[in-house]
């Protein structure tokens, strides 16, 4: 790649992402099905699953903290967007962006920074 080609590219990403490895879910239609976060940001993630989902498709994604010595565990489900999705390897993964950032969330991100 050129310089000039490197100097045009942008950067599209809204918030810097933290690699993470959370098991999560995800609803893109009626029924839930298991995935992996890979990282997470305020305005979205990028998770590992076992189908190739259309960009532009809507689902809701379940984030769960686990529990650690008497704390309550963190639970949200976050609408959002796929932005893109293509096989790495022998699965699927994709990049979604929230709908918004509710308060959960924020605590979940903590937890893993």
């Amino acid at each position: 790649m050129s310089d000039n080609a490197a100097a045009s590219r942008t950067n599209r990403r809204l918030t810097a992402r933290t690699a993470c490895r959370l098991t999560v879910r995800y609803r893109a239609s009626n029924d839930w099905h298991p995935s992996t976060a890979m990282d997470l940001s305020r305005s979205g993630c990028r998770i590992r699953l076992g189908e190739d989902l259309s960009r532009g498709s809507k689902l809701t994604v379940a984030f769960e903290t686990p529990l650690k010595d008497g704390a309550r565990a963190v639970a949200v489900e976050v609408p959002g967007t796929v932005m893109w999705c293509r096989l790495e390897g022998l699965s699927y993964q994709a990049g979604i962006l929230f709908d918004s950032t509710p308060d959960p969330l924020n605590e979940i991100l903590t937890g893993i920074a």
